[in-house]
């Protein structure tokens, strides 16, 4: 390649890198944040630093839902086959995705369904009290809020049953406590073939309804909008320096 030809390439080249390097940091720049409302929406269903695997908390109590209401089964069947041992088991791995620490008295940091659900109510009403919060999300959620705090009050109901299992002597009278923990669990976890009642599965379909609605659309929030959104001393929301994330990341 000749000299004259080969400094053209590069000065084209050189051209062509430095524009690509120039539309990169514009876009950068001009990336803005999301609204407070959409990050305190991603905290109940994309994302929570305190939750098992950072899941969404909305996610963590439908899940721990699950998990009880299947542990649950299994106590009602060992009850039946007169087997209290098994029984006792079960309830306690029961009790423990429910509310971790209840059958101890203690207080856990884990999350359990029931804290799950109570903390992903607070986050979509911090949601709706914001003031960037659309119409879309303050109608929504003004609704399913008090149907979704009747779950905590059936959880209380639940942590009762557990109680009483934990504390019964009698095979007969753990079946009878077995069946109603059951039932129970089954009508919080609910699922599409459970009807007469509102569940997680129901809450969770009706968020998820909420977000296909919003405009401007939502977009799953990055990490560190996520985990480093604070209250200021003003009152008002806003974000961590990326400097100086510390404990702030735990968001209130």
């Amino acid at each position: 390649m000749k000299k004259s030809n080969l400094s053209l390439f590069l000065a084209t080249t050189l051209t062509v890198l430095m524009s690509l390097i120039l539309a990169s940091c514009a876009s950068v720049v001009k990336r803005s944040p999301p609204s407070i409302s959409h990050v305190h929406i991603g905290h109940a269903i994309t994302g929570w630093p305190l939750a098992p695997k950072k899941r969404g908390l909305l996610v963590v109590a439908e899940l721990q839902s699950v998990a009880a209401t299947t542990t649950s089964e299994l106590m009602l069947e060992a009850a039946r086959e007169g087997n209290m041992e098994r029984a006792q088991k079960y309830l306690k791995l029961t009790a423990d995705a429910v509310d971790p620490g209840f059958l101890q008295r203690k207080t856990s940091n884990e999350y359990g369904l029931r804290r799950a659900a109570a903390e992903a109510i607070t986050h979509l009403q911090l949601a709706s009290e914001v003031e960037d919060a659309s119409a879309n999300v303050q109608r929504t959620v003004t609704s399913t809020r008090i149907k979704a705090e009747d779950l905590i009050d059936r959880s209380d109901e639940l942590l009762a049953y557990l109680d009483a299992g934990a504390k019964s002597t009698s095979i007969d009278e753990m079946e009878i406590i077995a069946e109603e923990i059951v039932h129970t669990l089954k009508a919080i976890a609910g699922g599409p073939d459970v009807t007469g009642n509102y569940s997680l599965y129901e809450f969770r379909n009706d968020i998820e309804a909420m977000v296909a609605r919003e405009d401007p659309p939502y977009q799953t929030v990055e990490s560190y909008y996520l985990f480093n959104l604070v209250k200021l001393p003003d009152g008002q929301w806003g974000f961590a320096s990326r400097n100086s994330r510390g404990s702030a990341g735990t968001g209130y």
